[in-house]
C-alpha cells in the first residue's frame, strides 16, 4: 500500500517516436483491447499515431485505435507514458479502463485537424464527413485534449472510427451508453435513501423532532424526480401533500434533508409553477415548516435563483475555463500562461465559487447560531439547493467529512434527490442547452473548504478529482441518470434487450470495495499490463493530515490503554484508524457500526472572499503539466524526487505498525497472566 515501498517510475524517454522523421513502429504480435463483457467492437483503424500532448515536434506512439460501444481504446506496445500512468492510477475507473482508453461519455468534442493546417474543426455527429482525415482531436470532459494522426492509417478506416465514435459518444437516449459489464458490484454499505428505512436512519441520527416519512411517491406519482420515499411535516397529510406538490415546478414539494437535535430543519423546495398565481400552497407549505420548529421560530428562506449565479451562467464560465485549459499547442498554452489568472478572473467562475460558500455559510450560520430552520428555494428544486444543502452539512456535520459520511450525503442529496446528471453533464445530446457544471461547482467548493481547513475532511482534493472524472464514466450509475426513476427505468430497457442476462448497475462507492482479482478475470485476456493500482489510489484518496489527527487523539494521557475497551472513544478511534490502513478490509469504514448521532460542529468557518480561494489546478491543470512541456532535466528530477506526502505516508505507517504491535504485545501478555 506504501507509495515508499514502490519503486519509482523509470525515467526513460523512449515512449514517442518521430512524426516527421520515422515511419510508425507497427507492433509484429496482434493486439486487441481489453474488452467487459458484453463490450463490442465497432471499428478500427491501424498505425495510428497519439500525439504527446503539447509536444513541440509533433511527436507520437504508435498503436492501433478501436473504438467500442464502450469506449475508444488505443493499443499500443511501447511503454506507457509517465504522466498518463500516474493519472490512471489515481482514477476510480482505472478496474474499467486501460491507460491509454477513453469512456465515450467522456467525449466532449470531437475536432478534425491536420498537420498542414493548425485550424481545427469540429465534427458533428449529424454533418456530412470529410472523404479523409489526417486527424482526430478529442476534447474530454476532464479538460484533457488526446490528438491522433491517421497519416499512415490505410484509406477508409479514418472515416470508419470517426463515424462510430460520433454515434456512440454521442447517444439520444440514456440506455443506449454501455452501463453494465455483466457482474455484480460489491456492497458499498451505503444507504440509496430510496428506502423508508434509510430516511427513518436519518432522522434518527440527526434526532430532529417533528418531521415524518411519507411513502406516498412509491410508484412516482407524486413527483418523478424524487425518490420513493420522502420526509415531509408531521402534521401533513398525504393528500395534502399530493394537492401542493401540483403548485410546484416538477411537482417537486418542500423535502426535508437535514436537520438538528434543536429543531432546525434544512428543506429544498422548488418554485411555484410560472402558471399559477396564487401562493397559497406555497405559504401553506412554509407555515409547516415553521410549525415543525419545537419554539415556532421562523425559517430563513433562501431564493438561491436570486442570490446564485443561474445554470446558464456557469455553464458560459465552464465553457471559458475549458478553453483556458485545453491549449492546441505550445504557443497558445504560453500564451493563455502569462494570462492565466486574469482569464480565469474573467470566466467568473471563482466568483461563483465565492458566493456559493458565502451562502452555505449564512445557511449554516442560522442553523447553529439562531436554531432557525432553512428552506432552500431553485427554480427546480434540484441543482443549486443541492449544492447548499450539501455544503452547510460539510460544515456542521462532523460526520458529512468522513468517506462514508461524504458518501451518504451525496448519495442522499445529489442522487436520490435527483440531480439531474443525465441532462447537466451532457451524457446524451438531445439536452445539450440544459447543460450546467453544478456538479463541479460543488466539488469545487469542497475543495475550498479543505484548503482552508486541512485536517477537517478525511478525503483529499485528488479524490474530489477523481470524482469528478467518474461522473463521466458510464459504468458508474451514481451519475448517469436525472433521477432515480429514469435509473430504474433505463436499467427495465436494459433487461428486456438482454434478457439471459443480469443487468447490474453499479453505484461509484462501490469501487473502494472492489475485488481487483475478480475484475481481473472478467475481462478478456489482453497484452496490457494490469490494469490500476488501487493502494496507490487509497493512499492519494485518504486524507494523511486527518489521519495524523486520528493518531494525536490516541497519544493523550492514558488512551492507549483504553484501546481494548470497546465502550471508550479510543477503541473506536483506532477501529477507525484500522479500517483506513489495514490491509484485511477493503473498505475505509465498517459499513456495520451505526452513525452516532449527530453532535453540530461550527468549527469550520470559511473566508469565502474571492481574493482567498485558489483555482483548483489538481482539477483544471491536470494535463497541462506534462514532461513533454519541461526539460529533460526537470523531468528527471520530477520523476526522482520523493514528494513530501510519500515521507508523511511513511511516518504514518511507522506509527500504524507499532501501535499494532504494542496491542498485540499487550493482548497477549494479558492471555499469559
Amino acid at each position: 500500500m506504501n507509495s515508499h515501498r514502490r519503486n519509482h517510475p523509470s525515467t526513460r524517454f523512449t515512449t514517442y517516436i518521430e512524426f516527421e522523421e520515422r515511419p510508425v513502429d507497427v507492433p509484429e504480435e496482434k493486439i486487441q483491447p481489453r474488452l467487459l463483457p458484453g463490450e463490442i467492437m465497432i471499428a478500427k483503424a491501424n498505425n495510428v499515431l497519439k500525439f504527446a500532448p503539447l509536444k513541440a515536434n509533433r511527436t507520437g506512439i504508435s498503436g492501433t485505435l478501436f473504438v467500442t460501444n464502450f469506449k475508444v481504446s488505443f493499443v499500443t506496445s511501447l511503454p506507457l507514458e509517465t504522466k498518463e500512468k500516474e493519472m490512471h492510477s489515481k482514477s476510480l475507473q482505472n478496474h474499467f479502463l486501460g491507460v491509454h482508453d477513453v469512456c465515450l461519455s467522456e467525449v466532449d468534442m470531437v475536432n478534425q485537424f491536420s498537420e498542414e493546417n493548425t485550424k481545427k474543426k469540429r465534427l458533428l455527429y449529424n454533418a456530412q464527413m470529410p472523404q479523409r482525415l489526417s486527424g482526430l482531436q478529442l476534447v474530454l470532459k476532464s479538460l484533457r485534449v488526446i490528438n491522433f494522426s491517421f497519416k499512415f492509417t490505410p484509406t477508409g478506416e479514418d472515416i470508419r472510427v470517426a463515424q462510430a465514435l460520433l454515434h456512440h459518444a454521442f447517444p439520444t437516449s440514456i440506455d443506449h451508453l454501455f452501463l453494465s459489464c455483466g457482474y455484480p458490484p460489491p456492497s458499498p454499505g451505503i444507504p440509496d435513501f430510496c428506502l423508508a428505512q434509510d430516511w427513518e436512519r436519518e432522522l434518527q441520527r440527526t434526532r430532529c423532532p417533528n418531521w415524518r416519512v411519507s411513502k406516498h411517491n412509491e410508484f412516482f406519482n407524486l413527483c418523478a424526480s424524487l425518490p420513493t420515499v420522502l420526509v415531509v411535516p408531521r402534521d401533513l397529510l398525504d393528500a395534502q401533500l399530493e394537492q401542493a406538490a401540483q403548485h410546484f415546478q416538477g411537482t417537486r414539494p418542500p423535502v426535508w434533508c437535514w436537520g438538528s437535535p434543536a429543531g432546525a430543519a434544512l428543506v429544498r423546495m422548488a418554485q411555484i409553477s410560472p402558471s399559477i398565481s396564487d401562493k397559497q400552497q406555497e405559504n401553506r407549505m412554509m407555515g409547516l415548516v415553521h410549525r415543525c420548529h419545537p419554539r415556532k421560530l421562523q425559517p430563513k428562506i433562501f431564493d438561491l435563483d436570486q442570490i446564485l449565479p443561474s445554470l446558464k451562467d456557469l455553464q458560459i464560465s465552464y465553457i471559458k475555463l475549458r478553453e483556458l485549459h485545453t491549449p492546441d499547442d505550445p504557443t497558445q498554452f504560453w500564451e493563455q500562461d502569462r494570462h492565466y489568472y486574469s482569464r480565469l478572473e474573467s470566466s467568473r467562475w471563482l466568483s461563483h465559487v465565492s458566493k456559493c460558500l458565502e451562502v452555505a455559510q449564512s445557511a449554516a450560520t442560522a442553523v447553529l447560531h439562531h436554531n432557525s430552520s432553512v428552506i432552500l428555494q431553485d427554480s427546480s428544486g434540484c441543482d443549486l439547493s443541492a449544492v447548499i444543502s450539501s455544503l452547510v452539512q460539510l460544515l456542521l456535520d462532523p460526520q458529512a467529512r468522513t468517506i462514508r459520511g461524504f458518501h451518504c450525503l451525496v448519495q442522499k442529496e445529489w442522487v436520490a434527490l435527483g440531480h439531474p446528471f443525465t441532462k447537466r453533464l451532457g451524457h446524451v445530446r438531445s439536452q445539450v442547452e440544459e447543460q450546467s457544471p453544478v456538479w463541479l461547482l460543488f466539488l469545487d467548493c469542497v475543495h475550498q473548504v479543505g484548503l482552508q481547513h486541512h485536517t477537517a475532511l478525511e478525503f483529499t482534493s485528488e479524490y474530489l478529482v477523481a470524482l469528478w472524472h467518474a461522473a463521466h464514466c458510464s459504468l458508474h450509475s451514481s451519475f448517469m441518470f436525472n433521477s432515480v426513476n429514469t435509473k430504474h427505468s433505463a436499467s427495465d430497457v436494459l433487461q428486456r434487450e438482454n434478457p439471459q442476462q443480469p443487468i447490474y448497475l453499479r453505484p461509484v462507492w462501490s469501487w473502494w470495495a472492489e475485488d481487483h482479482s475478480m475484475v481481473e478475470t472478467q475481462q478478456n485476456g489482453s497484452t496490457e499490463e494490469p490494469l490500476g493500482d488501487k493502494a496507490s489510489s487509497r493512499e492519494a484518496f485518504l486524507n494523511v493530515h486527518y489521519i495524523q489527527q486520528l493518531f494525536e487523539s490516541l497519544s493523550r494521557s492514558g488512551a492507549v490503554k483504553r484501546i481494548s475497551d470497546p465502550l471508550s472513544s479510543a477503541y473506536h478511534t483506532w477501529q477507525h484508524i484500522d479500517c483506513l490502513l489495514g490491509e484485511v478490509r477493503q473498505l475505509p469504514y465498517d459499513p456495520a457500526t451505526p452513525l452516532v448521532p449527530l453532535q453540530l460542529d461550527g468549527s469550520l468557518r470559511l473566508d469565502f472572499s474571492q481574493s482567498n480561494l485558489r483555482p483548483w489546478t489538481a482539477c483544471f491543470c491536470a494535463w497541462l503539466s506534462e514532461p513533454a512541456m519541461l526539460t529533460l532535466h526537470d523531468s528527471e528530477a520530477i520523476l526522482k524526487g520523493a514528494s513530501p506526502a510519500s515521507h508523511h505516508w511513511l511516518h504514518i505507517h511507522n506509527m500504524y505498525t507499532s501501535l499494532k504491535d504494542l496491542l498485540s504485545q499487550s493482548l497477549t501478555n494479558g492471555a499469559a497472566q
